[in-house]
Parts: C-alpha cells; structure tokens; sequence
C-alpha cells in the first residue's frame, strides 16, 4: 500500500478514541463530535477507495471488513447525531462495532502472523481492546455507575487498538 494508507491509521485511531473519550467526559459538544464523525466518515470512504484492490489475503481482507462494516456503523452514528443529539439510540451499535470489529482483527491479524513482536503486539492489541470493552461495558448496563469505568474502559479499547495500528504501521513500513 501507499505510505500515507499505511501510515495515516497510526494516528487516525488515537484520535478517534480521544474524541470518544473527550464526549464521553463532556470535555466537547454534540457539534464537535458531529464534525468528528463527518471527518472520520469521509477518512473511511477515502481509505477504502484508495486501498480496496490491495487489500487482499487473509489479514487485509479481515481488515477491508472492519472497514466497511465500521463505515457502516459510522454513519449510522452519524445519522443519529444529525437527527437528534440529545437521544442517541445508535450510540451502542456505532461504539460496539468498533470495539469489537477491530477486536476479532487484531487475533486474526496476530494469529496469520508470525513474526516477533508484531504477532505479541496484535494479540495484545484484542487483548486490550476486549478488557477495556468489557470495563466500559459494566459502566454501561448499570453494573456500576462509574465514569471512570467508562471513561477508562475507552482508554483501555483506544490504547489496546494504538499499539495494534502502530504494529502495523511499522510493520509495513519496514
């Protein structure tokens, strides 16, 4: 792939989770998180044409699903914010898919690869990111109200998904 489809992601998916942070402690507006999902939208859609006929095989198609499917979920994020911004009903579809989508990836990911620390980072990577799902997830059906479970359930997903498209990114540009 290109340096900028291989390199971009590394920063774009920590951005990505500190603005899912930074709404989740009300530290942005609904207009701020709008725009946010507008830029992250037209990024997937402009990823996805620049590197569909190079994602091949049994790692990239993996990955080619996560981003469709998560363009999916995206907008339909998106939708929910533009038709109504104090009620936001697709928020679990929209989060969920992209804590557990990338998730089922990275074992994929970690399981094709062989090599040294790569392998142990994508592994670590769904490792993560399933820890800090399941840290969120207790805050968000009630078992503790707790937003440092969500807040630090978000970290967890966003940290565990860094050190994956960073694996990656390296990787790629080794």
């Amino acid at each position: 792939m290109g340096r900028v489809t291989d390199l971009a992601p590394a920063g774009m998916v920590p951005a990505a989770w500190l603005l899912t942070i930074a709404a989740h402690a009300a530290l942005v507006s609904d207009r701020t998180l709008l725009i946010g999902l507008g830029v992250m939208d037209v990024l997937l859609v402009a990823f996805a044409a620049a590197s569909s006929g190079e994602m091949t095989g049994p790692v990239l198609s993996a990955w080619r699903q996560v981003l469709l499917v998560g363009l999916l979920a995206n907008l339909l994020g998106t939708a929910d914010l533009l038709v109504d911004p104090a009620s936001n009903p697709a928020l679990p579809v929209t989060l969920y898919a992209w804590f557990l989508l990338p998730a089922v990836a990275y074992v994929r990911t970690g399981r094709e690869t062989v090599r040294s620390p790569y392998r142990q980072a994508y592994l670590a990577a769904a490792a993560l990111t399933l820890l800090g799902t399941a840290a969120y997830s207790v805050a968000f059906v009630g078992i503790v109200d707790d937003s440092v479970a969500t807040v630090g359930g978000l970290a967890v997903v966003g940290g565990g998904q860094t050190v994956g498209i960073v694996a990656a990114a390296v990787q790629n540009g080794g």
